[in-house]
């Protein structure tokens, strides 16, 4: 009997982590740009040397992914930041010519770095049910979910492997990789922040998902469009700038507990807010949900009709305090200079 429970148990997960969690929510970039950059008395703009990468991590990585060297020096990544963030950031800013006598501004680190564990790095699976049940998959490393005493996805873990690799960095005088992966710890503190990535369904949702494709559907495209709806809001809503304003002016929150209760408490809270952003995204797009997810295009609509008012309101809590613990992590692990 309890062989059964543990098998069901593992296809259940299987599946959630196969439908759910495929995508990390968007607008890392921007959303940590406007992070750093708006720290009091944190230097964004003082510049470090590019240095090589010198370290040994215990993780396994897709390893052509897990690219070490800088992206902004060999050119294949580029600064792409409108003229307003230019311009409230205060930030002294030439194109093609970010990178000078080897060096690079802290903003910039944050700015190219924050997306940079979507890219395929993380498509490792350490579980060889899952593996068996849906091959490799970088979900593992972005989310968090529990189901009755069973708890997996590493999520927590990546946010603390890559807090210590910058701790280790700072204190050994490496400020470039000190920065860089602390970009890459905020990118999964986000992710974990995304209610979908620790919650993809109410407990009748989860039931059916286990026998039924259309729930399994609808979840994904929900998850997804919740996703979008960060890009939505940092680029194209009539409130961009009272939401990118609202990250800017959220204080920075510096927790007196460890590391590994902060993550906790980060996904706690998200956890939290599932269950009222989830209804409002059903309640806005509903059927369309079984077809596709919602677009940028369905978005502005929403948001004409005055449809999306409470789930602006409801992001706007929860990115307001996502903004407040990123700057506490910030200040907590740069050292003062």
């Amino acid at each position: 009997m309890m062989k059964n429970y543990k098998v069901l148990i593992a296809t259940v997960m299987g599946l959630l982590v196969s439908s759910c969690i495929t995508l990390a929510w968007s607008g890392h970039d921007v959303f940590t740009f406007l992070v750093a950059t708006s720290i009091p008395g944190f230097d964004y703009q003082r510049v470090v040397e590019i240095r090589q990468y010198t370290y040994l991590e215990k993780r396994a990585y897709n390893e052509e992914m897990y690219v070490t060297e800088d992206l902004i020096l060999t050119g294949k990544a580029r600064i792409n930041i409108d003229e307003d963030l230019i311009r409230e950031s205060g930030i002294r800013f030439l194109p093609n010519r970010v990178v000078q006598d080897g060096k690079l501004p802290v903003w910039a680190i944050f700015l190219v770095y924050a997306c940079f564990p979507d890219n395929g790095m993380d498509f490792v699976e350490q579980s060889e049910i899952l593996r068996s049940l849906i091959g490799d998959t970088q979900a593992n490393r972005h989310g968090y979910l529990k189901i009755s005493f069973f708890e997996y996805l590493e999520g927590d873990k990546s946010f603390l492997h890559f807090l210590k690799m910058s701790k280790e960095a700072f204190k050994n005088g490496d400020e470039y990789w000190g920065y860089r992966f602390l970009a890459y710890a905020l990118h999964y503190l986000e992710d974990l922040m995304q209610p979908y990535h620790v919650r993809p369904g109410t407990v009748p949702e989860l039931i059916r998902f286990i026998f039924d494709k259309k729930t399994r559907i609808f979840l994904r495209n929900a998850h997804s469009t919740y996703d979008v709806y960060m890009t939505f809001l940092l680029h194209s809503s009539k409130y961009r700038e009272e939401f990118r304003q609202m990250i800017r002016d959220a204080k920075p929150l510096i927790l007196p507990v460890s590391d590994e209760q902060l993550i906790y408490e980060a996904i706690m809270y998200s956890y939290s807010a599932f269950f009222d952003i989830h209804a409002e995204v059903k309640k806005v797009f509903g059927q369309i949900l079984y077809e596709r997810k919602a677009t940028i295009q369905d978005f502005k609509r929403a948001e004409e009709k005055g449809e999306l008012d409470r789930l602006y309101e409801l992001t706007k809590k929860l990115a307001s305090t996502l903004a407040s613990l990123a700057k506490g992590v910030i200040l907590k692990t740069v050292p003062s200079n």
